[in-house]
């Protein structure tokens, strides 16, 4: 009996969007229980239950198919990437990884600080973690934390740099990453409200201008909606550099040392011109005695009394005293014995205390009284003394005034002399370290506060590489690649940019800088090349597959230097 059997041999391929449609079982039984039942009886359930097998087998023809489409048929980017975690671990194993450093805050409701080996550092604030609950925890917390410094740490990372800036893709170059997140007892904790920690991230940057800081902003990863979040401005400062002996010269020890130096000559040069300009010495003002403490009645500026040798005082030290001066027991002074004011003592010792107190020992051969005492003056005395005062307050006056005079017009003399030696210099070795070759680079300190766990970012926006379309892939061995990531990094930017290796999307190279693409297969074998240039539309590359295979992280850093 002849049968009519309608083939089909050249079925239309599925779209990708179909097959993500219907890669959803409930979604499926949802749509075939929504039919209107059969009425016919006792076979409704079994050819129910084989509609149900026939759509979830076709379901699953479909995944079957996808491996086998993405690998051949040409997708879109936007197709691509999003079938992708958005951030996709590129190589599996573990120990290619940047490894997390975990220390201990003793008790969270202190807080604390956290040194590391890099020279970061992050400051806990008190009462900064909280549970899944959304109560505040004290006791032991682990911090764990890394930094990213890098492409070759940002491609194990699987963290793309991308930048969505008001529609345009833009990319980020990074000054530093860092990750940090906490755990109690093995178990997540959340930052509290109000709370942040603050990171000092020690990395460093190329920088065009040696001498200039560059301008960097702070990022924050949000992988719920698989983008970068502007947070702040990294507040930067550059790394003073230990000048450290045995040969080491690099620029920025270079520019210490002869700065240095020239700030040493500068300091002289100031000690020199107060040693030839002295400043007169200013007039004492004369104090008038309190008249309700006891006074004794000294005369060393004659000689009627002797100073002790050991004095640190002479007579012609207190010349400055005025004629009718008594000594005033200060408040201060220990308490004195009545019957010293009836012995006619023999020596005696005088220490200046300050401007207006003295340590007075009075000695006898049999024995000592120390006082603390101040020279004071009574009625007359101190009047005249007072219009001595003032007569010496003007004149002295009059001279520190003619003294400035001389002394500033000499002193910004040479102020200006520095400052045009000094921008000298920086000219001079700003030349020299733009005319070595390879790039000028500084260690910086990023500074940045983190008020929620994950990814942060220091870095600033680049505009996207042009692009060329239709440019064909292939390993050395004659492999086509269709469909696989392809990572590009350059010399001008500490970024990695990510494209789909396809013939018919396009792919962004820096014309002016060495560039490096690589790919990664489902084997975890690399292929790579370098570009110098951006190739016309068309073009064919040639990967070489990297063996022997990465096991190692200084295995993968070999194999991607350029």
């Amino acid at each position: 009996m002849e049968r009519n059997y309608n083939f089909k041999r050249n079925p239309e391929e599925p779209s990708n969007e179909d097959i993500r449609q219907r890669m959803d079982f409930d979604a499926l039984l949802q749509e075939f229980e929504a039919q209107p039942a059969a009425k016919a009886n006792g076979g409704a359930r079994i050819r129910r239950l084989v509609y149900l097998s026939t759509a979830v087998a076709a379901a699953v023809a479909l995944l079957l198919l996808v491996p086998f489409l993405s690998g051949n048929k040409p997708l879109s980017p936007e197709a691509y990437f999003a079938q992708q975690d958005f951030v996709h671990i590129p190589l599996p194993q573990q120990d290619l990884q940047v490894p997390y450093t975990t220390e201990a805050v003793a008790d969270a409701h202190k807080g604390g600080v956290i040194d590391y080996p890099s020279g970061s550092r992050l400051v806990i604030p008190a009462a900064a973690f909280m549970n899944d609950r959304g109560r505040l925890v004290g006791g032991e917390v682990a911090i764990h934390y890394r930094e990213l410094h890098d492409y070759i740490d940002f491609f194990v990372s699987g963290i793309p740099l991308a930048y969505d800036s008001v529609g345009m893709q833009r990319y980020l170059t990074s000054a530093g990453m860092v990750e940090v997140y906490a755990e109690q007892n093995g178990k997540r904790l959340k930052m509290a409200p109000g709370k942040a920690i603050q990171v000092e991230l020690r990395s460093e940057v190329v920088v065009k201008d040696y001498f200039s800081l560059p301008k960097y902003h702070v990022y924050q990863l949000d992988t719920a909606s698989r983008t970068w979040q502007y947070r702040n401005v990294d507040m930067l400062q550059f790394v003073e550099e230990d000048l450290i002996s045995g040969g080491t010269n690099t620029p920025q020890q270079r520019w210490q040392r002869e700065l240095g130096n020239l700030e040493e000559e500068y300091e002289k040069a100031l000690q020199d011109l107060q040693m030839d300009y002295p400043l007169p010495s200013a007039p004492v003002a004369p104090t008038q005695a309190n008249g309700n403490r006891p006074t004794l009645e000294l005369d060393f500026t004659q000689g009627a009394l002797a100073l002790d040798p050991e004095s640190d005082l002479q007579p012609e030290d207190l010349a400055y005293l005025h004629a009718g001066t008594i000594w005033e027991i200060a408040p201060e002074s220990p308490a004195v014995d009545p019957r010293a004011f009836r012995v006619s003592w023999e020596t005696v010792k005088l220490r200046r205390l300050n401007a207006q107190r003295f340590e007075l020992t009075l000695q006898h051969r049999d024995n000592q009284e120390t006082l603390i005492v101040a020279p004071v003056l009574l009625g007359a005395n101190y009047q005249k003394a007072l219009a001595k005062y003032q007569q010496e307050l003007a004149a002295y006056d009059a001279m520190v005034t003619l003294r400035e005079e001389q002394v500033g017009s000499e002193r910004e003399r040479l102020q200006i002399q520095f400052s045009e030696r000094r921008e000298a210099l920086k000219e001079r070795l700003e030349q020299e370290f733009q005319s070595q070759p390879g790039e000028l680079r500084r260690q910086v300190v990023n500074r940045f506060v983190v008020s929620e766990f994950g990814v942060w970012n220091c870095a600033q926006t680049i505009d996207a590489p042009s692009t060329v379309q239709g440019v064909q892939y292939r390993t050395k061995e004659g492999q086509t690649i269709e469909n696989m990531t392809a990572y590009v990094v350059n010399r001008e930017y500490n970024t990695v940019f990510r494209y789909l290796a396809s013939s018919t999307a396009p792919i962004g190279i820096e014309p002016a800088s060495d560039n490096l693409l690589w790919v990664v297969d489902e084997r975890g074998e690399i292929s790579r090349i370098e570009l110098k240039q951006l190739y016309d539309d068309g073009a064919e590359l040639v990967l070489e597959t990297v063996t022997p295979p990465v096991k190692s992280r200084a295995d993968l850093r070999k194999a991607l230097e350029f």
